[in-house]
């Protein structure tokens, strides 16, 4: 799996070095391209890594429709020329660049949001193929949960690479909790009643992280893992991660 090679990013230090790594990972998965892009809450200072810098000869990053329309929800999207007409909403403007991207290889791809809209930074990874709209949805939609934990690894890297010479600012959810890093995708309905902390956890846990690497992830402790995960569980009506798995997935299953 990715996030098995995930292990070795994580030690390195330099930002581009990090992302060669990740295009080189992503290639092996069947990936022809990749873009890495976070904006300010005001839609200014990008910060992008792309392996098709074509894509943004003739628009700038932070006018990427992916910005505007895909991070307002973790929902990963189908994107790309082939799935143009499952979005009507966009413009002829970024109708064209949307066809320009498939020009430089990024006909169908996956949007996978990292951080939304109203965060102090806010965007994510597009992942991308030449690949028509069938074989993309039989050989590469159903992996997207895989990718998605991989490129979560790689944006905490990211994030702690690009921040770590900065003072840090809290960034608290709406019930006041800290979320530094917080990142959780959505999840079925049952989900609801966890806190954002509690829903990051049980995620990465049902994906087969272990306690410590869920703690070193989340920058706290083995024990508050264990406590956010007992609590959750209590809320679940569940007894272990196999059962949070099971939830997540018998919600993705349903029509």
């Amino acid at each position: 799996m990715l996030v098995n090679r995930a292990a070795t990013l994580e030690r390195i230090d330099d930002a581009d070095a990090l992302w060669d790594a990740t295009v080189a990972t992503l290639a092996s998965a069947g990936f022809d391209h990749a873009i890495y892009l976070t904006v300010s809450s005001d839609f200014t200072a990008p910060f992008l890594r792309c392996t098709a810098p074509e894509v943004y000869a003739q628009r700038p990053p932070e006018q990427d429709p992916f910005l505007r329309y895909v991070c307002e929800s973790y929902r990963i999207l189908p994107l790309g020329a082939e799935f143009i007409d499952a979005h009507p909403y966009v413009t002829d403007t970024e109708r064209s660049f949307i066809e320009s991207a498939a020009e430089a290889g990024m006909r169908s791809c996956l949007g996978i949001p990292m951080r939304l809209r109203g965060s102090d930074r806010f965007g994510g990874f597009i992942v991308g193929t030449g690949r028509d709209k069938t074989s993309f949805m039989e050989k590469v939609f159903p992996r997207a949960e895989e990718i998605r934990l991989f490129c979560l690894l790689v944006h905490r890297r990211f994030e702690e690479l690009t921040t770590q010479n900065a003072t840090p600012v809290p960034e608290t959810s709406k019930n006041g909790e800290f979320s530094k890093f917080l990142i959780a995708p959505e999840l079925p309905e049952p989900f609801e009643m966890l806190s954002p902390r509690e829903r990051e956890i049980v995620y990465l846990l049902a994906q087969g992280r272990s306690r410590q690497e869920t703690a070193e992830l989340c920058t706290i402790s083995v024990h508050t893992v264990s406590d956010y995960a007992k609590s959750a569980y209590r809320k679940l009506g569940v007894n272990n991660r196999a059962q949070v798995a099971a939830l997540i997935y018998q919600g993705d299953a349903a029509p």
